[in-house]
């Protein structure tokens, strides 16, 4: 079979096809608004993006030949890709509103359908949680009858499937708590879901000034939800019982674009997405005015000299500001600043 290029050819050529998860996350994505998830149409189901027709890039009204061919390879592999990468969970789920891991997951399947005889993915454990990368380790065996070769490219240490340990590293203490500190989130009795899937029910937190926490579960658990939730991102933020510095929005009175200017935010999917690097990020977060640092798994994608500098600089900036709080999203405790002594956990959902 000739080999044609921009993801329309089975790779039965002999080629290797070469995978880059965060460039192939932007391109479906299309560089757009991170917050997208919150207000997809449901339009781009899962199911869709993995037809035969999308995978090729067939276009539905065109005359003559079917690729034949093509479509038995397709329908050979099609098994064993779902398998290996649990697809069939996601399938009527909208691909915008996806997790950034479970997004992976599925541009993964996708490239994977093309039937490349040899594919080398570049940071094959971005984004994912502990029990995931430990799958993709053996995600060659799982396909080998597929006759697709796979290699991990650019990889890092995976972390123990599981979760491991998570003592604590780097330098510093977890911080004391602040005498009468106020609270800086608050939430009561939420409830979200999504098609039917219940990720927060009667969920309430409050974060306290000073407070460092951790944020952990698996991906699709919610934990990207509930930043969203607290910076606004989230058109829920609106629906229930939460407040940001003891304002609610909606309230009369309460300009939230005043609340946002005080909470810095630092995303793995703004530079996957936007293009935004995390030290430029970083620079507008640690700004005098920042009263809640949000870090969602600011190590993702970056090489371990970047992650090193990037937790050193965020801790720094909270030795310096002891009243201000902080959330950190991470797989690993490696990825989490030091001096975070308090930790939240969400179920698989």
């Amino acid at each position: 079979m000739a080999g044609m290029r921009d993801g329309v050819e089975s790779a039965e050529s002999g080629e290797c096809e070469k995978y880059f998860a965060s460039g192939e996350q932007r391109a479906a994505t299309g560089g757009g608004w991170t917050a997208m998830r919150y207000h997809c149409d449901g339009e781009r189901l899962v199911s869709d993006m993995l037809s035969f027709d999308s995978v090729f890039g067939i276009n539905p009204f065109e005359v003559g030949a079917r690729r034949a061919g093509w479509r038995r390879g397709y329908r050979a592999r099609k098994d064993a890709v779902f398998a290996a990468l649990e697809i069939k969970p996601l399938l009527r789920r909208p691909f915008d509103a996806l997790s950034n891991g479970e997004m992976r997951r599925v541009l993964l399947a996708r490239a994977l359908l093309k039937g490349p005889a040899r594919i080398e993915v570049r940071d094959p454990f971005g984004g994912f949680d502990p029990d995931w990368r430990a799958r993709m380790l053996r995600l060659g065996d799982a396909l080998r009858p597929c006759g697709t070769e796979i290699a991990l490219a650019g990889a890092a240490p995976p972390l123990p499937a599981g979760g491991g340990a998570w003592t604590r590293r780097g330098r510093g203490a977890p911080r004391p708590p602040i005498p009468d500190a106020k609270a800086v989130v608050e939430m009561r009795g939420v409830h979200v879901s999504f098609g039917g899937r219940v990720l927060f029910k009667d969920f309430s937190w409050t974060v306290r000034e000073g407070e460092r926490w951790t944020l952990r579960g698996p991906n699709g658990s919610g934990k990207t939800t509930l930043l969203a939730l607290i910076t606004g991102d989230s058109p829920l933020s609106h629906a229930f019982d939460i407040r940001v510095f003891g304002k609610r929005r909606g309230d009369e009175g309460v300009v939230m674009q005043d609340v946002r200017r005080r909470i810095g935010v630092v995303s793995a999917e703004r530079e996957t997405m936007l293009g935004i690097p995390v030290e430029d990020q970083m620079d507008a977060a640690l700004a005098a005015r920042t009263r809640l640092l949000l870090l969602d798994e600011p190590c993702c994608n970056l090489s371990p000299a970047r992650a090193r500098r990037a937790l050193a600089r965020a801790a720094d900036w909270l030795d310096a500001h002891p009243k201000a709080a902080a959330v950190c999203v991470a797989h690993s405790p490696a990825h989490v600043p030091a001096g975070f002594g308090l930790e939240l956990s969400l179920p698989r959902t």
